[in-house]
């Protein structure tokens, strides 16, 4: 069942239905999950991320208040970095909430620690057990651990020279050619290269990694950063680091010839990024195959034209259908549509 603020005596009906057991799902926006108090949900569906995880706990224990095991389950686009609901707030206001929706970010792309857990612990309690044994992670088992120790490197040795060219740029030493000159301009960040400028300076530098994606290496350097091998230089605090910087463990282990092997548990990121990296022949690759090819493209945008008139078609003889129930609801929000 729908719950939208439609009318005051729908939501009203949808509430005491839900209440008294009558309806047993309910699709509806986070206000009304908060106003519920029914010990016997046995599931909360979250799609797309919390704002952070306190509300996350706060949503996700409306269920099992009758002290039976619940799920709680999360859909979430692990590929894009979530954003802060719009709203005015001060800049000290916007740092503390986006380090709270970060913290939810990772709690969501965690694949090696218990999700009680990281919860427990976040609240600052100590959980004392090896894991829930009810979470993904303790029912699946983490990943395997892979060997990043190549790329780590790479891209420490690439960020430790661009923070170098960097602060002579900022205090006019070098041109964008190499040439020296006197001042600059100093409004740009005390060294603190763009971490799209380091991806592509490593594709550059590196043929290995030309078509590696950036959002794979957003998750290295969120596995560095949780070694406090590299941190956010600049002030602005993002769910996503975006001016990283080289600490002095970073430099430690980037000099280190002992170094030969970091293993590490990939984000989930990463996995999703592997997987789609390393899929066959996909609907997608399979349609990009001999585009540029003006006969095949002529006959692939025909193709299109023709399955755009057929649901045309469609469309129209189920307008008018309106001898049924259902002919006369799809006729009636097709002209809402209009």
């Amino acid at each position: 069942m729908q719950y939208f603020a439609a009318s005051k005596t729908r939501l009203r009906y949808v509430h005491e239905e839900f209440q008294q057991n009558k309806i047993d799902i309910v699709v509806a926006t986070i206000a009304f999950g908060m106003g519920i108090d029914k010990s016997n949900v046995r599931r909360i569906i979250h799609y797309g991320w919390p704002q952070s995880l306190e509300a996350y706990y706060q949503e996700a224990g409306r269920a099992g208040r009758d002290g039976k095991l619940s799920d709680c389950t999360l859909y979430a686009n692990f590929l894009k970095s979530p954003t802060l609901l719009p709203s005015e707030r001060s800049e000290e206001q916007s740092k503390r909430l986006y380090k709270m929706l970060s913290d939810c970010f990772r709690y969501g792309l965690n694949t090696a620690i218990c999700r009680a857990k990281i919860l427990v612990n976040y609240f600052g309690e100590d959980f004392r057990n090896d894991g829930c044994r009810l979470c993904d992670v303790c029912t699946n088992g983490p990943p395997q651990r892979i060997n990043l120790i190549e790329e780590a490197k790479v891209l420490l040795h690439v960020l430790k020279n661009q923070y170098a060219y960097e602060v002579a740029k900022t205090f006019g030493y070098v041109s964008h050619s190499g040439a020296i000159y006197g001042e600059s301009n100093r409004k740009t960040t005390l060294g603190t290269p763009n971490f799209r400028d380091v991806i592509n300076k490593i594709r550059e530098q590196h043929p290995k990694f030309v078509a590696s994606d950036t959002l794979w290496w957003n998750g290295l350097a969120r596995i560095l950063e949780d070694m406090q091998f590299i941190r956010e230089a600049s002030d602005q605090v993002r769910v996503s680091i975006r001016n990283p910087q080289i600490t002095k463990l970073g430099k430690e282990f980037l000099n280190s010839s002992e170094e030969d092997s970091f293993y590490a548990y990939p984000y989930a990121d990463m996995l999703l990024l592997s997987a789609q990296t390393h899929k066959p022949n996909s609907s997608f690759s399979e349609w990009g195959r001999g585009w540029a090819d003006p006969e095949i493209r002529r006959e692939r945008l025909q193709g299109r034209k023709k399955q755009g008139k057929s649901k045309a078609r469609k469309c129209k003889r189920k307008e008018e259908d309106l001898g049924t129930v259902k002919g006369r609801i799809c006729f009636k929000f097709s002209k809402m549509k209009r």
